[in-house]
């Protein structure tokens, strides 16, 4: 592989949601880029996702670390085990996110608790946990994952939507409180990422192998994802803060798909 144009050598990241999907691409770009990566996820599948990266990528600059980030004590195990295996975070990627359907009336204490829990209180928390060592050795970058139903929201996916809506309230309040500790904020809002989970969902509602296949070479791919974090998180992006970076192949101007 040629080298890379962005290089992350000798710096940590941790993502979030890393087991499977976008996060799992946004891992493997990392490694590509000479990264240390922590895969934090509380799928256990996540430590078959590590080593699949370390034996594709030919290096074992990746480790798995089981984490439920909706629970503070398990975002505080995340933060020293990384630091025990690779060093302090450099980069934390909140990624982790669940997108299950239930419109208002459908929507329950407990369901509404769960997606705002995972979502939106676990990249506060994460946020709180790196910060402070952030701070102390002169900065970092935190690159929150979004949606574009932040802004539109559909009726199937109210909490989804309120909890993506948070986020970039979130990105831009630590943005503008984190700036002058030389940490940057910004947020990635994908559009419609043809991901395990949502061919999963396609097939579930009785689409074809060839309708997938079809679909899935009109939206944007983990990959896509991948390279506007990777992006945001270097040097190359240094004077981009607290921003919203839209990739969606042009679905929110009014591209037809």
């Amino acid at each position: 592989m040629t080298a890379p144009l962005i290089a992350f050598d000798g710096r940590t990241v941790v993502v979030t949601g890393a087991a499977k999907g976008i996060g799992r691409a946004i891992a493997m770009r990392f490694l590509q880029c000479g990264a240390r990566v922590v895969i934090a996820d509380s799928d256990e599948g996540g430590l078959d996702t590590a080593k699949r990266l370390a034996e594709r990528e030919g290096h074992a600059r990746v480790h798995f670390i089981r984490c439920d980030v909706s629970k503070r004590s398990e975002i505080e195990a995340l933060v020293d085990g990384t630091a025990r295996h690779f060093g302090a975070v450099d980069v934390l990627v909140n990624n982790a996110g669940i997108f299950p359907r239930a419109d208002l009336l459908q929507t329950d204490e407990a369901f509404w608790d769960n997606v705002l829990g995972i979502n939106l209180k676990g990249a506060y928390l994460l946020c709180q946990a790196v910060v402070p060592a952030m701070m102390e050795r002169g900065g970092g970058v935190i690159v929150n994952i979004g949606s574009n139903h932040a802004a539109a929201g559909e009726p199937a996916t109210m909490a989804y939507a309120v909890s993506k809506g948070g986020i970039v309230t979130l990105t831009k309040n630590l943005a503008k409180a984190l700036a002058k500790h030389n940490i940057r904020v910004n947020c990635v809002q994908p559009g419609w990422v043809a991901s395990e989970g949502e061919v999963a969902r396609w097939k579930a509602n009785g689409m074809d192998e060839e309708q997938i296949a079809a679909l899935s070479a009109r939206v944007q791919t983990g990959e896509d994802i991948a390279d506007a974090v990777v992006f945001l998180a270097s040097g190359m992006s240094k004077q981009i803060i607290g921003q919203v970076l839209v990739v969606d192949g042009g679905a929110s101007v009014g591209r037809v798909q």
